[in-house]
């Protein structure tokens, strides 16, 4: 019987390769798209930080300076949209030397003051007013200000458009690599994201117009900046089927 079947066996074999379904031809490219628009939001960073002998006095020193800034940033001349959120309260003991490393095991030392540290973030439009407002924020009591980035008016279709260059791209590699080994591109095999290396930071949240009921103001010192573009790179790396050249027709 064992001589009966492995002749069967060999026999079936070449049936059975016959039937497995071919490997497509494929030719796979990595290419790079971009899209640029003018600013349409700025953000301003903040870092307000008080100091006082109990944790009491150094909250109510960084609220009465929060305060200020809430009623009296919005009203800055020209403005047409605002927005301010805070992050990270920090509350810290400012201990002796020697007696710092009990704050990372939870004990408390003998505090010489109470540091209370918080971070503003600001948006608003337009974009060339962000250095009068890093100015302003400056001249009520903020000591440490960064005019941290610009924002488009719709980072999504940026993206977009970045992404669909990048596609563009790549079909036209794809096509020109096919040409000249006699073929032509078939179905796209797949789609994926390569490296996205730089993406423009999202906004931290949608600004709202704002009706300012108060006096306008402007800073003693007023900084004119030249707002930069808003550009979003996108790389993707696309498979494409490789096909024979369709016959030409005889008309």
């Amino acid at each position: 019987m064992k001589q009966l079947i492995l002749p069967a066996l060999m026999l079936a074999s070449p049936l059975l390769a016959a039937c497995e379904p071919e490997t497509p031809r494929t030719v796979t490219v990595t290419a790079e798209g971009w899209a640029v628009e003018p600013a349409h939001y700025a953000v301003v960073e903040l870092h307000i930080g008080a100091r006082a002998e109990t944790q009491a006095e150094a909250l109510d020193q960084a609220q009465a300076l929060f305060t200020t800034l809430e009623e009296q940033l919005p009203q800055l001349e020209g403005l047409d949209s605002f927005d301010l959120r805070t992050q990270n309260l920090d509350i810290q003991q400012d201990c002796p030397r020697g007696q710092n490393r009990t704050i990372f095991v939870g004990a408390p030392c003998d505090a010489l003051a109470y540091v209370v540290s918080q971070d503003i973030t600001i948006t608003l439009s337009p974009v060339s007013l962000a250095g009068n407002m890093a100015s302003l924020a400056n001249e009520l009591g903020v000591l440490n200000v960064v005019l941290g980035h610009f924002v488009s008016a719709d980072a999504e279709a940026l993206g977009r458009a970045a992404a669909q260059h990048a596609f563009t791209n790549a079909s036209e590699s794809a096509a020109m690599m096919a040409e000249a080994s006699g073929l032509e591109l078939g179905e796209i095999i797949s789609i994926q994201p390569s490296n996205d290396y730089y993406r423009s930071p999202p906004m931290p949240t949608e600004p709202q117009a704002i009706v300012v009921t108060g006096q306008r103001l402007t800073p003693d010192s007023q900084l004119d900046i030249a707002p930069e573009d808003v550009r979003e790179i996108r790389q993707i790396e696309v498979v494409f089927e490789l096909v024979d050249p369709a016959p030409a027709s005889d008309d």
